[in-house]
């Protein structure tokens, strides 16, 4: 990337994370959430076409989440491959196209959020999850 890309993406990246307020400040000085903010904006940097999070919004507060899963969902749009690792079953359902359900190291389920509710006869992934791992655990 040439330096006047880099700064544009900086520029973008820190309006999508809302990170004007922190920007100039020492990692060491951020809060929890800002440091995850920045961690994140490390690794979208250089626009990657495939991208790998485990738990991008943990400790986020709402609006950040929110800035972070619609920006998924813009690169997903422009052809990118995102594998999304999360303990949060609304966001799987608003932004992936396919899931994989962990339960004590194994996969109990996979498939698409609709197919999943429509074989668990439930109307969201978290419940889909609940009824799959308890069923496990018997």
């Amino acid at each position: 990337m040439s330096k006047e890309d880099i700064e544009e993406s900086i520029e973008n990246i820190v309006k999508i994370m809302d990170m004007s307020e922190f920007i100039d400040n020492r990692i060491e000085n951020l809060s929890t959430g800002q440091t995850q903010r920045t961690s994140i904006a490390r690794c979208l940097i250089h626009s990657p076409k495939v991208y790998i999070f485990d738990e991008p919004t943990l400790g986020l507060d709402v609006l950040s989440s929110a800035s972070i899963i619609d920006f998924m969902k813009n690169e997903k749009l422009r052809g990118k491959t995102v594998l999304y690792s999360t303990h949060y079953m609304e966001e799987a359902e608003t932004l992936c196209d396919k899931i994989f359900m962990i339960h004590n190291g194994k996969i109990i389920a996979s498939g698409t959020p609709q197919s999943l509710k429509e074989e668990s006869g439930v109307n969201n992934l978290r419940d889909v999850f609940i009824e799959l791992a308890r069923k496990e655990d018997i």
